[in-house]
């Protein structure tokens, strides 16, 4: 009788060939419809620009220094915002979560104001900071503040009540347990509320521009739009995705790099 053979685990270069194979075939596949498609719309297909006019607006010859200078003003926007958020939310979630009467009264609000899009609060925040930067950093910070803050608070909720108590028992004081329980623990948490919040700042700082400003990326896209320059619109756009995925790349490569170099428990 022979023995059963192991199973040979799988090679994860096989999984990540794969991975890349089907973006390069998925992603080739977009840009040859792309190029091929708005041949048919409306006849001239004058309203989606080809791929080749977008790269063309995107080349040498584009205006490079105009995007640049848009990009710049909207991510400072961006930025500022999101440090705001970020520590309010970090700060408020310890804070409320740590209070099981608070947390359970202010967790659905919070949930709630999550939801509310950004375009919606821009004209409040205009009247309340006026026209320039900031009406759009406020609103950045409001708008990134909810998701770290929902995310931190059910982080705390979910430390170990066991470990806390204890550390209690053996006299640790408040600040040490938060330093040595309860913030190892929020890392996790708190990167998955900054992923969505690293988002949600270019998406409001150029909602704000949208309705008020005089530089950023959504005033170069109002303008592109009234004088129908769809190739530079789409040229934008397609910038701005690549700015979202790099952004989103650098917090996974931050949560990964602190992972790894937090002691193990």
């Amino acid at each position: 009788m022979t023995a059963p053979s192991a199973t040979a685990p799988p090679d994860p270069r096989t999984g990540a060939a794969v991975r890349w194979g089907s973006l390069v075939v998925v992603t080739g596949a977009l840009l040859a419809a792309w190029q091929v498609l708005p041949s048919g719309v409306q006849g001239d297909g004058s309203s989606v620009p080809k791929l080749d006019a977008v790269i063309k607006a995107l080349g040498p010859s584009g205006e490079w220094g105009e995007y640049l200078t848009a990009l710049r003003t909207t991510l400072g926007e961006a930025f500022f915002g999101l440090l705001i958020g970020f520590v309010a939310g970090v700060v408020l979630g310890v804070l409320l979560g740590e209070s099981r009467i608070l947390r359970q009264g202010f967790y659905p609000y919070a949930l709630a104001l999550q939801a509310l899009p950004p375009i919606a609060l821009a004209p409040i925040f205009v009247i309340w900071f006026g026209l320039g930067m900031t009406s759009k950093i406020g609103l950045v910070a409001a708008a990134t503040l909810f998701p770290i803050l929902v995310s931190t608070m059910a982080g705390v909720a979910e430390t170990d009540r066991n470990r806390i108590e204890m550390a209690t028992a053996f006299g640790a004081s408040k600040a040490q347990i938060r330093r040595k329980i309860i913030f190892p623990g929020l890392v996790v948490p708190i990167f998955s509320g900054l992923e969505i919040s690293v988002v949600l700042s270019f998406l409001a700082a150029i909602a704000g521009e949208l309705i008020s400003a005089n530089a950023g990326v959504g005033v170069i896209l109002q303008v592109y739009q009234r004088d129908f320059r769809l190739a530079e619109e789409f040229a934008v756009l397609m910038i701005l995705v690549v700015v979202g995925l790099a952004l989103a790349l650098l917090v996974r490569l931050a949560r990964h790099f602190i992972l790894e170099r937090m002691p193990n428990e």
